[in-house]
């Protein structure tokens, strides 16, 4: 897979060095296994997605550790690095930043009033799905301690770019983090769980507007990855 890739802004571009660190084949194998040895980390379901893809993963968001450990799995997976979403202040992070830059990584600003850029990112997200790259998002857009609503932005660009979205549960991912002191909070056993890829020409025969199609298929996604969680969903009716 060619690593090579356009930068929209050029703040997010990598240096030099964080892209040939990142992307040795060496570096990447001992990732993949500090990852699985430390977090026990296992997948489930693996013939759910066939190669060749690409895929979307749309994954619940249950710890800071979860774009880590789903990267690690994904490359068990696909052999690549997968391209991933990410909050854009986790830039401004010494070290963590410069690698998430050279992944590559999409800054998603999630400011109030900030559309445009928003959908910046996701054009950039689709061009490399249809560069053949896999992408990897946290559906809910922020950590949540219970699973929350879901975002549109996986239902969007499969609509967009005929990607098909395979729904992922992180079981094992709360408690890395929370009330844990350390070493305890750099362990675990966690299992990442593969549900059967979601067609998006099957939610666009049933018909509808397109913002009644995303719905439809956001919540779908949603509901396969909550099926197989550890942990519970907030209730959506006691919102106000």
């Amino acid at each position: 897979m060619d690593n090579r890739f356009e930068v929209v802004n050029p703040r997010y571009a990598p240096s030099p060095f964080w892209r040939a660190f990142v992307h040795s084949r060496v570096v990447q194998r001992v990732f993949v296994r500090v990852f699985k040895r430390l977090f026990g980390l296992h997948i489930r379901n693996l013939e759910q997605v066939p190669p060749p893809g690409p895929y979307i993963f749309a994954a619940n968001h249950g710890s800071h550790y979860d774009l880590f450990l789903a990267l690690a799995a994904l490359h068990s997976i696909t052999g690549q690095m997968a391209v991933s979403a990410v909050w854009d202040g986790a830039y401004d992070i010494p070290i963590i930043g410069g690698i998430l830059k050279a992944v590559p990584c999409i800054a998603v600003d999630t400011r109030p009033r900030q559309e445009d850029a928003r959908m910046r990112a996701l054009r950039e997200m689709a061009a490399h799905l249809r560069a053949g790259r896999f992408l990897v998002m946290g559906s809910e857009g922020e950590r949540r301690d219970k699973l929350g609503e879901f975002e549109g932005g996986a239902a969007f660009l499969s609509l967009l770019t005929r990607v098909k979205v395979a729904p992922v549960s992180l079981r094992g991912v709360q408690n890395l983090f929370r009330d844990l002191s350390w070493p305890n909070r750099y362990r675990g056993n966690v299992e990442l769980v593969l549900h059967t890829p979601l067609d998006p020409e099957d939610f666009k025969a049933a018909g509808g507007t397109r913002r009644e199609i995303v719905a439809r298929f956001t919540r779908a996604i949603h509901d396969a990855v909550a099926a197989d969680l550890d942990y519970e969903a907030e209730d959506a009716s006691k919102k106000p």
